[in-house]
């Protein structure tokens, strides 16, 4: 058995949704990050993955900060861009330029391959009110928050799945691809906080490549586990917003085991609770899960 860590949301910058997240979290992300990493010295991942919204600020200083602070973890990791992270024209540069170092290629769409699981990075951009596609958002702040992915970037994954079908594949991507379930609770001002769009482009394409098995998603900082025609979605709640917790996964030969795993610092998940947003934490069943690689 080997296995990799997911984190999502870290959102460092300027504090987001303030009637979401509590904000004494927010001001504790370096704890909250010196905790994960005395944690993950425990486990010996072989990698993390942090799915989109690291950085939570314009310019292009707190995405270097935020690269620092996902150094600190002292392991390797793969980052995600999300729509807080590119804000601006430069800023996919300035992800790439931060994170060159752990990053298979200057893109922010790539993939490897780690023992015997595949890896997609996904990058979709905004859809503007015009019905265009940007990697921006519009210039109209009253649009609704949908996001699509470009078509040389399932061109892209066509050509990558097509070159590796012997693995079993992971697609990682910030924003979820299936429906929003019914089960959890409203966000913010009772809204969705944004969408994928056209997402049954990528499904069908995924559904051409039995070897996909899984997506792994963040952005709406609650967890979930789904299914779609044999394929799971896991989506990750923040790391900063209740209950402060990451996803562990045991990747076997025949199986991957999910987990869902609070800090060894209890306190942290109790003091992030604001009343009547406990739903974040999701079902029993979101929390567990197995998936078959055959």
């Amino acid at each position: 058995m080997w296995r990799f860590l997911q984190i999502s949301d870290l959102h460092f910058g300027e504090a987001p949704y303030p009637h979401a997240i509590n904000q004494s979290m927010h001001r504790q992300i370096p704890e909250i990050m010196h905790c994960l990493r005395k944690d993950a010295r425990e486990l010996e991942p072989d990698f993390l993955v942090a799915t989109g919204d690291l950085a939570n600020q314009k310019g292009c200083d707190p995405v270097f900060a935020a690269r620092d602070l996902l150094d600190f973890l002292d392991l390797p990791y793969y980052p995600v861009g999300g729509d807080a992270d590119f804000q601006e024209a430069e800023s996919r540069t300035w992800f790439i330029d931060a994170y060159s170092g752990h990053l298979p290629l200057a893109d922010t769409v790539y993939s490897f391959t780690h023992k015997n699981l595949h890896f997609c990075v996904l990058d979709p951009w905004r859809l503007w009110p015009d019905g265009s596609l940007a990697p921006i958002m519009p210039s109209d702040e009253s649009r609704e928050e949908v996001w699509a992915l470009p078509p040389h970037q399932l061109r892209w994954l066509e050509d990558d799945l097509s070159s590796h079908q012997d693995f079993p594949t992971v697609v990682l991507v910030h924003y979820p691809v299936l429906p929003v379930p019914e089960h959890r609770g409203p966000c913010d001002d009772g809204k969705p906080r944004g969408r994928m769009v056209k997402e049954h482009l990528l499904l069908e394409l995924l559904a051409n490549h039995k070897q996909v098995k899984l997506i792994l998603t963040g952005h709406s900082h609650y967890h979930s586990i789904r299914s779609h025609k044999g394929l799971i979605e896991i989506n990750t709640g923040s790391l900063i917003e209740y209950p402060i917790e990451y996803r562990d996964f045991h990747v076997y030969e025949d199986r991957v085991e999910v987990y869902t795993l609070g800090l060894s610092n209890e306190a942290f998940a109790g003091e992030s609770l604001i009343e009547g947003r406990e739903w974040p934490r999701g079902r029993a069943e979101d929390r567990e899960s197995v998936i078959p690689l055959d």
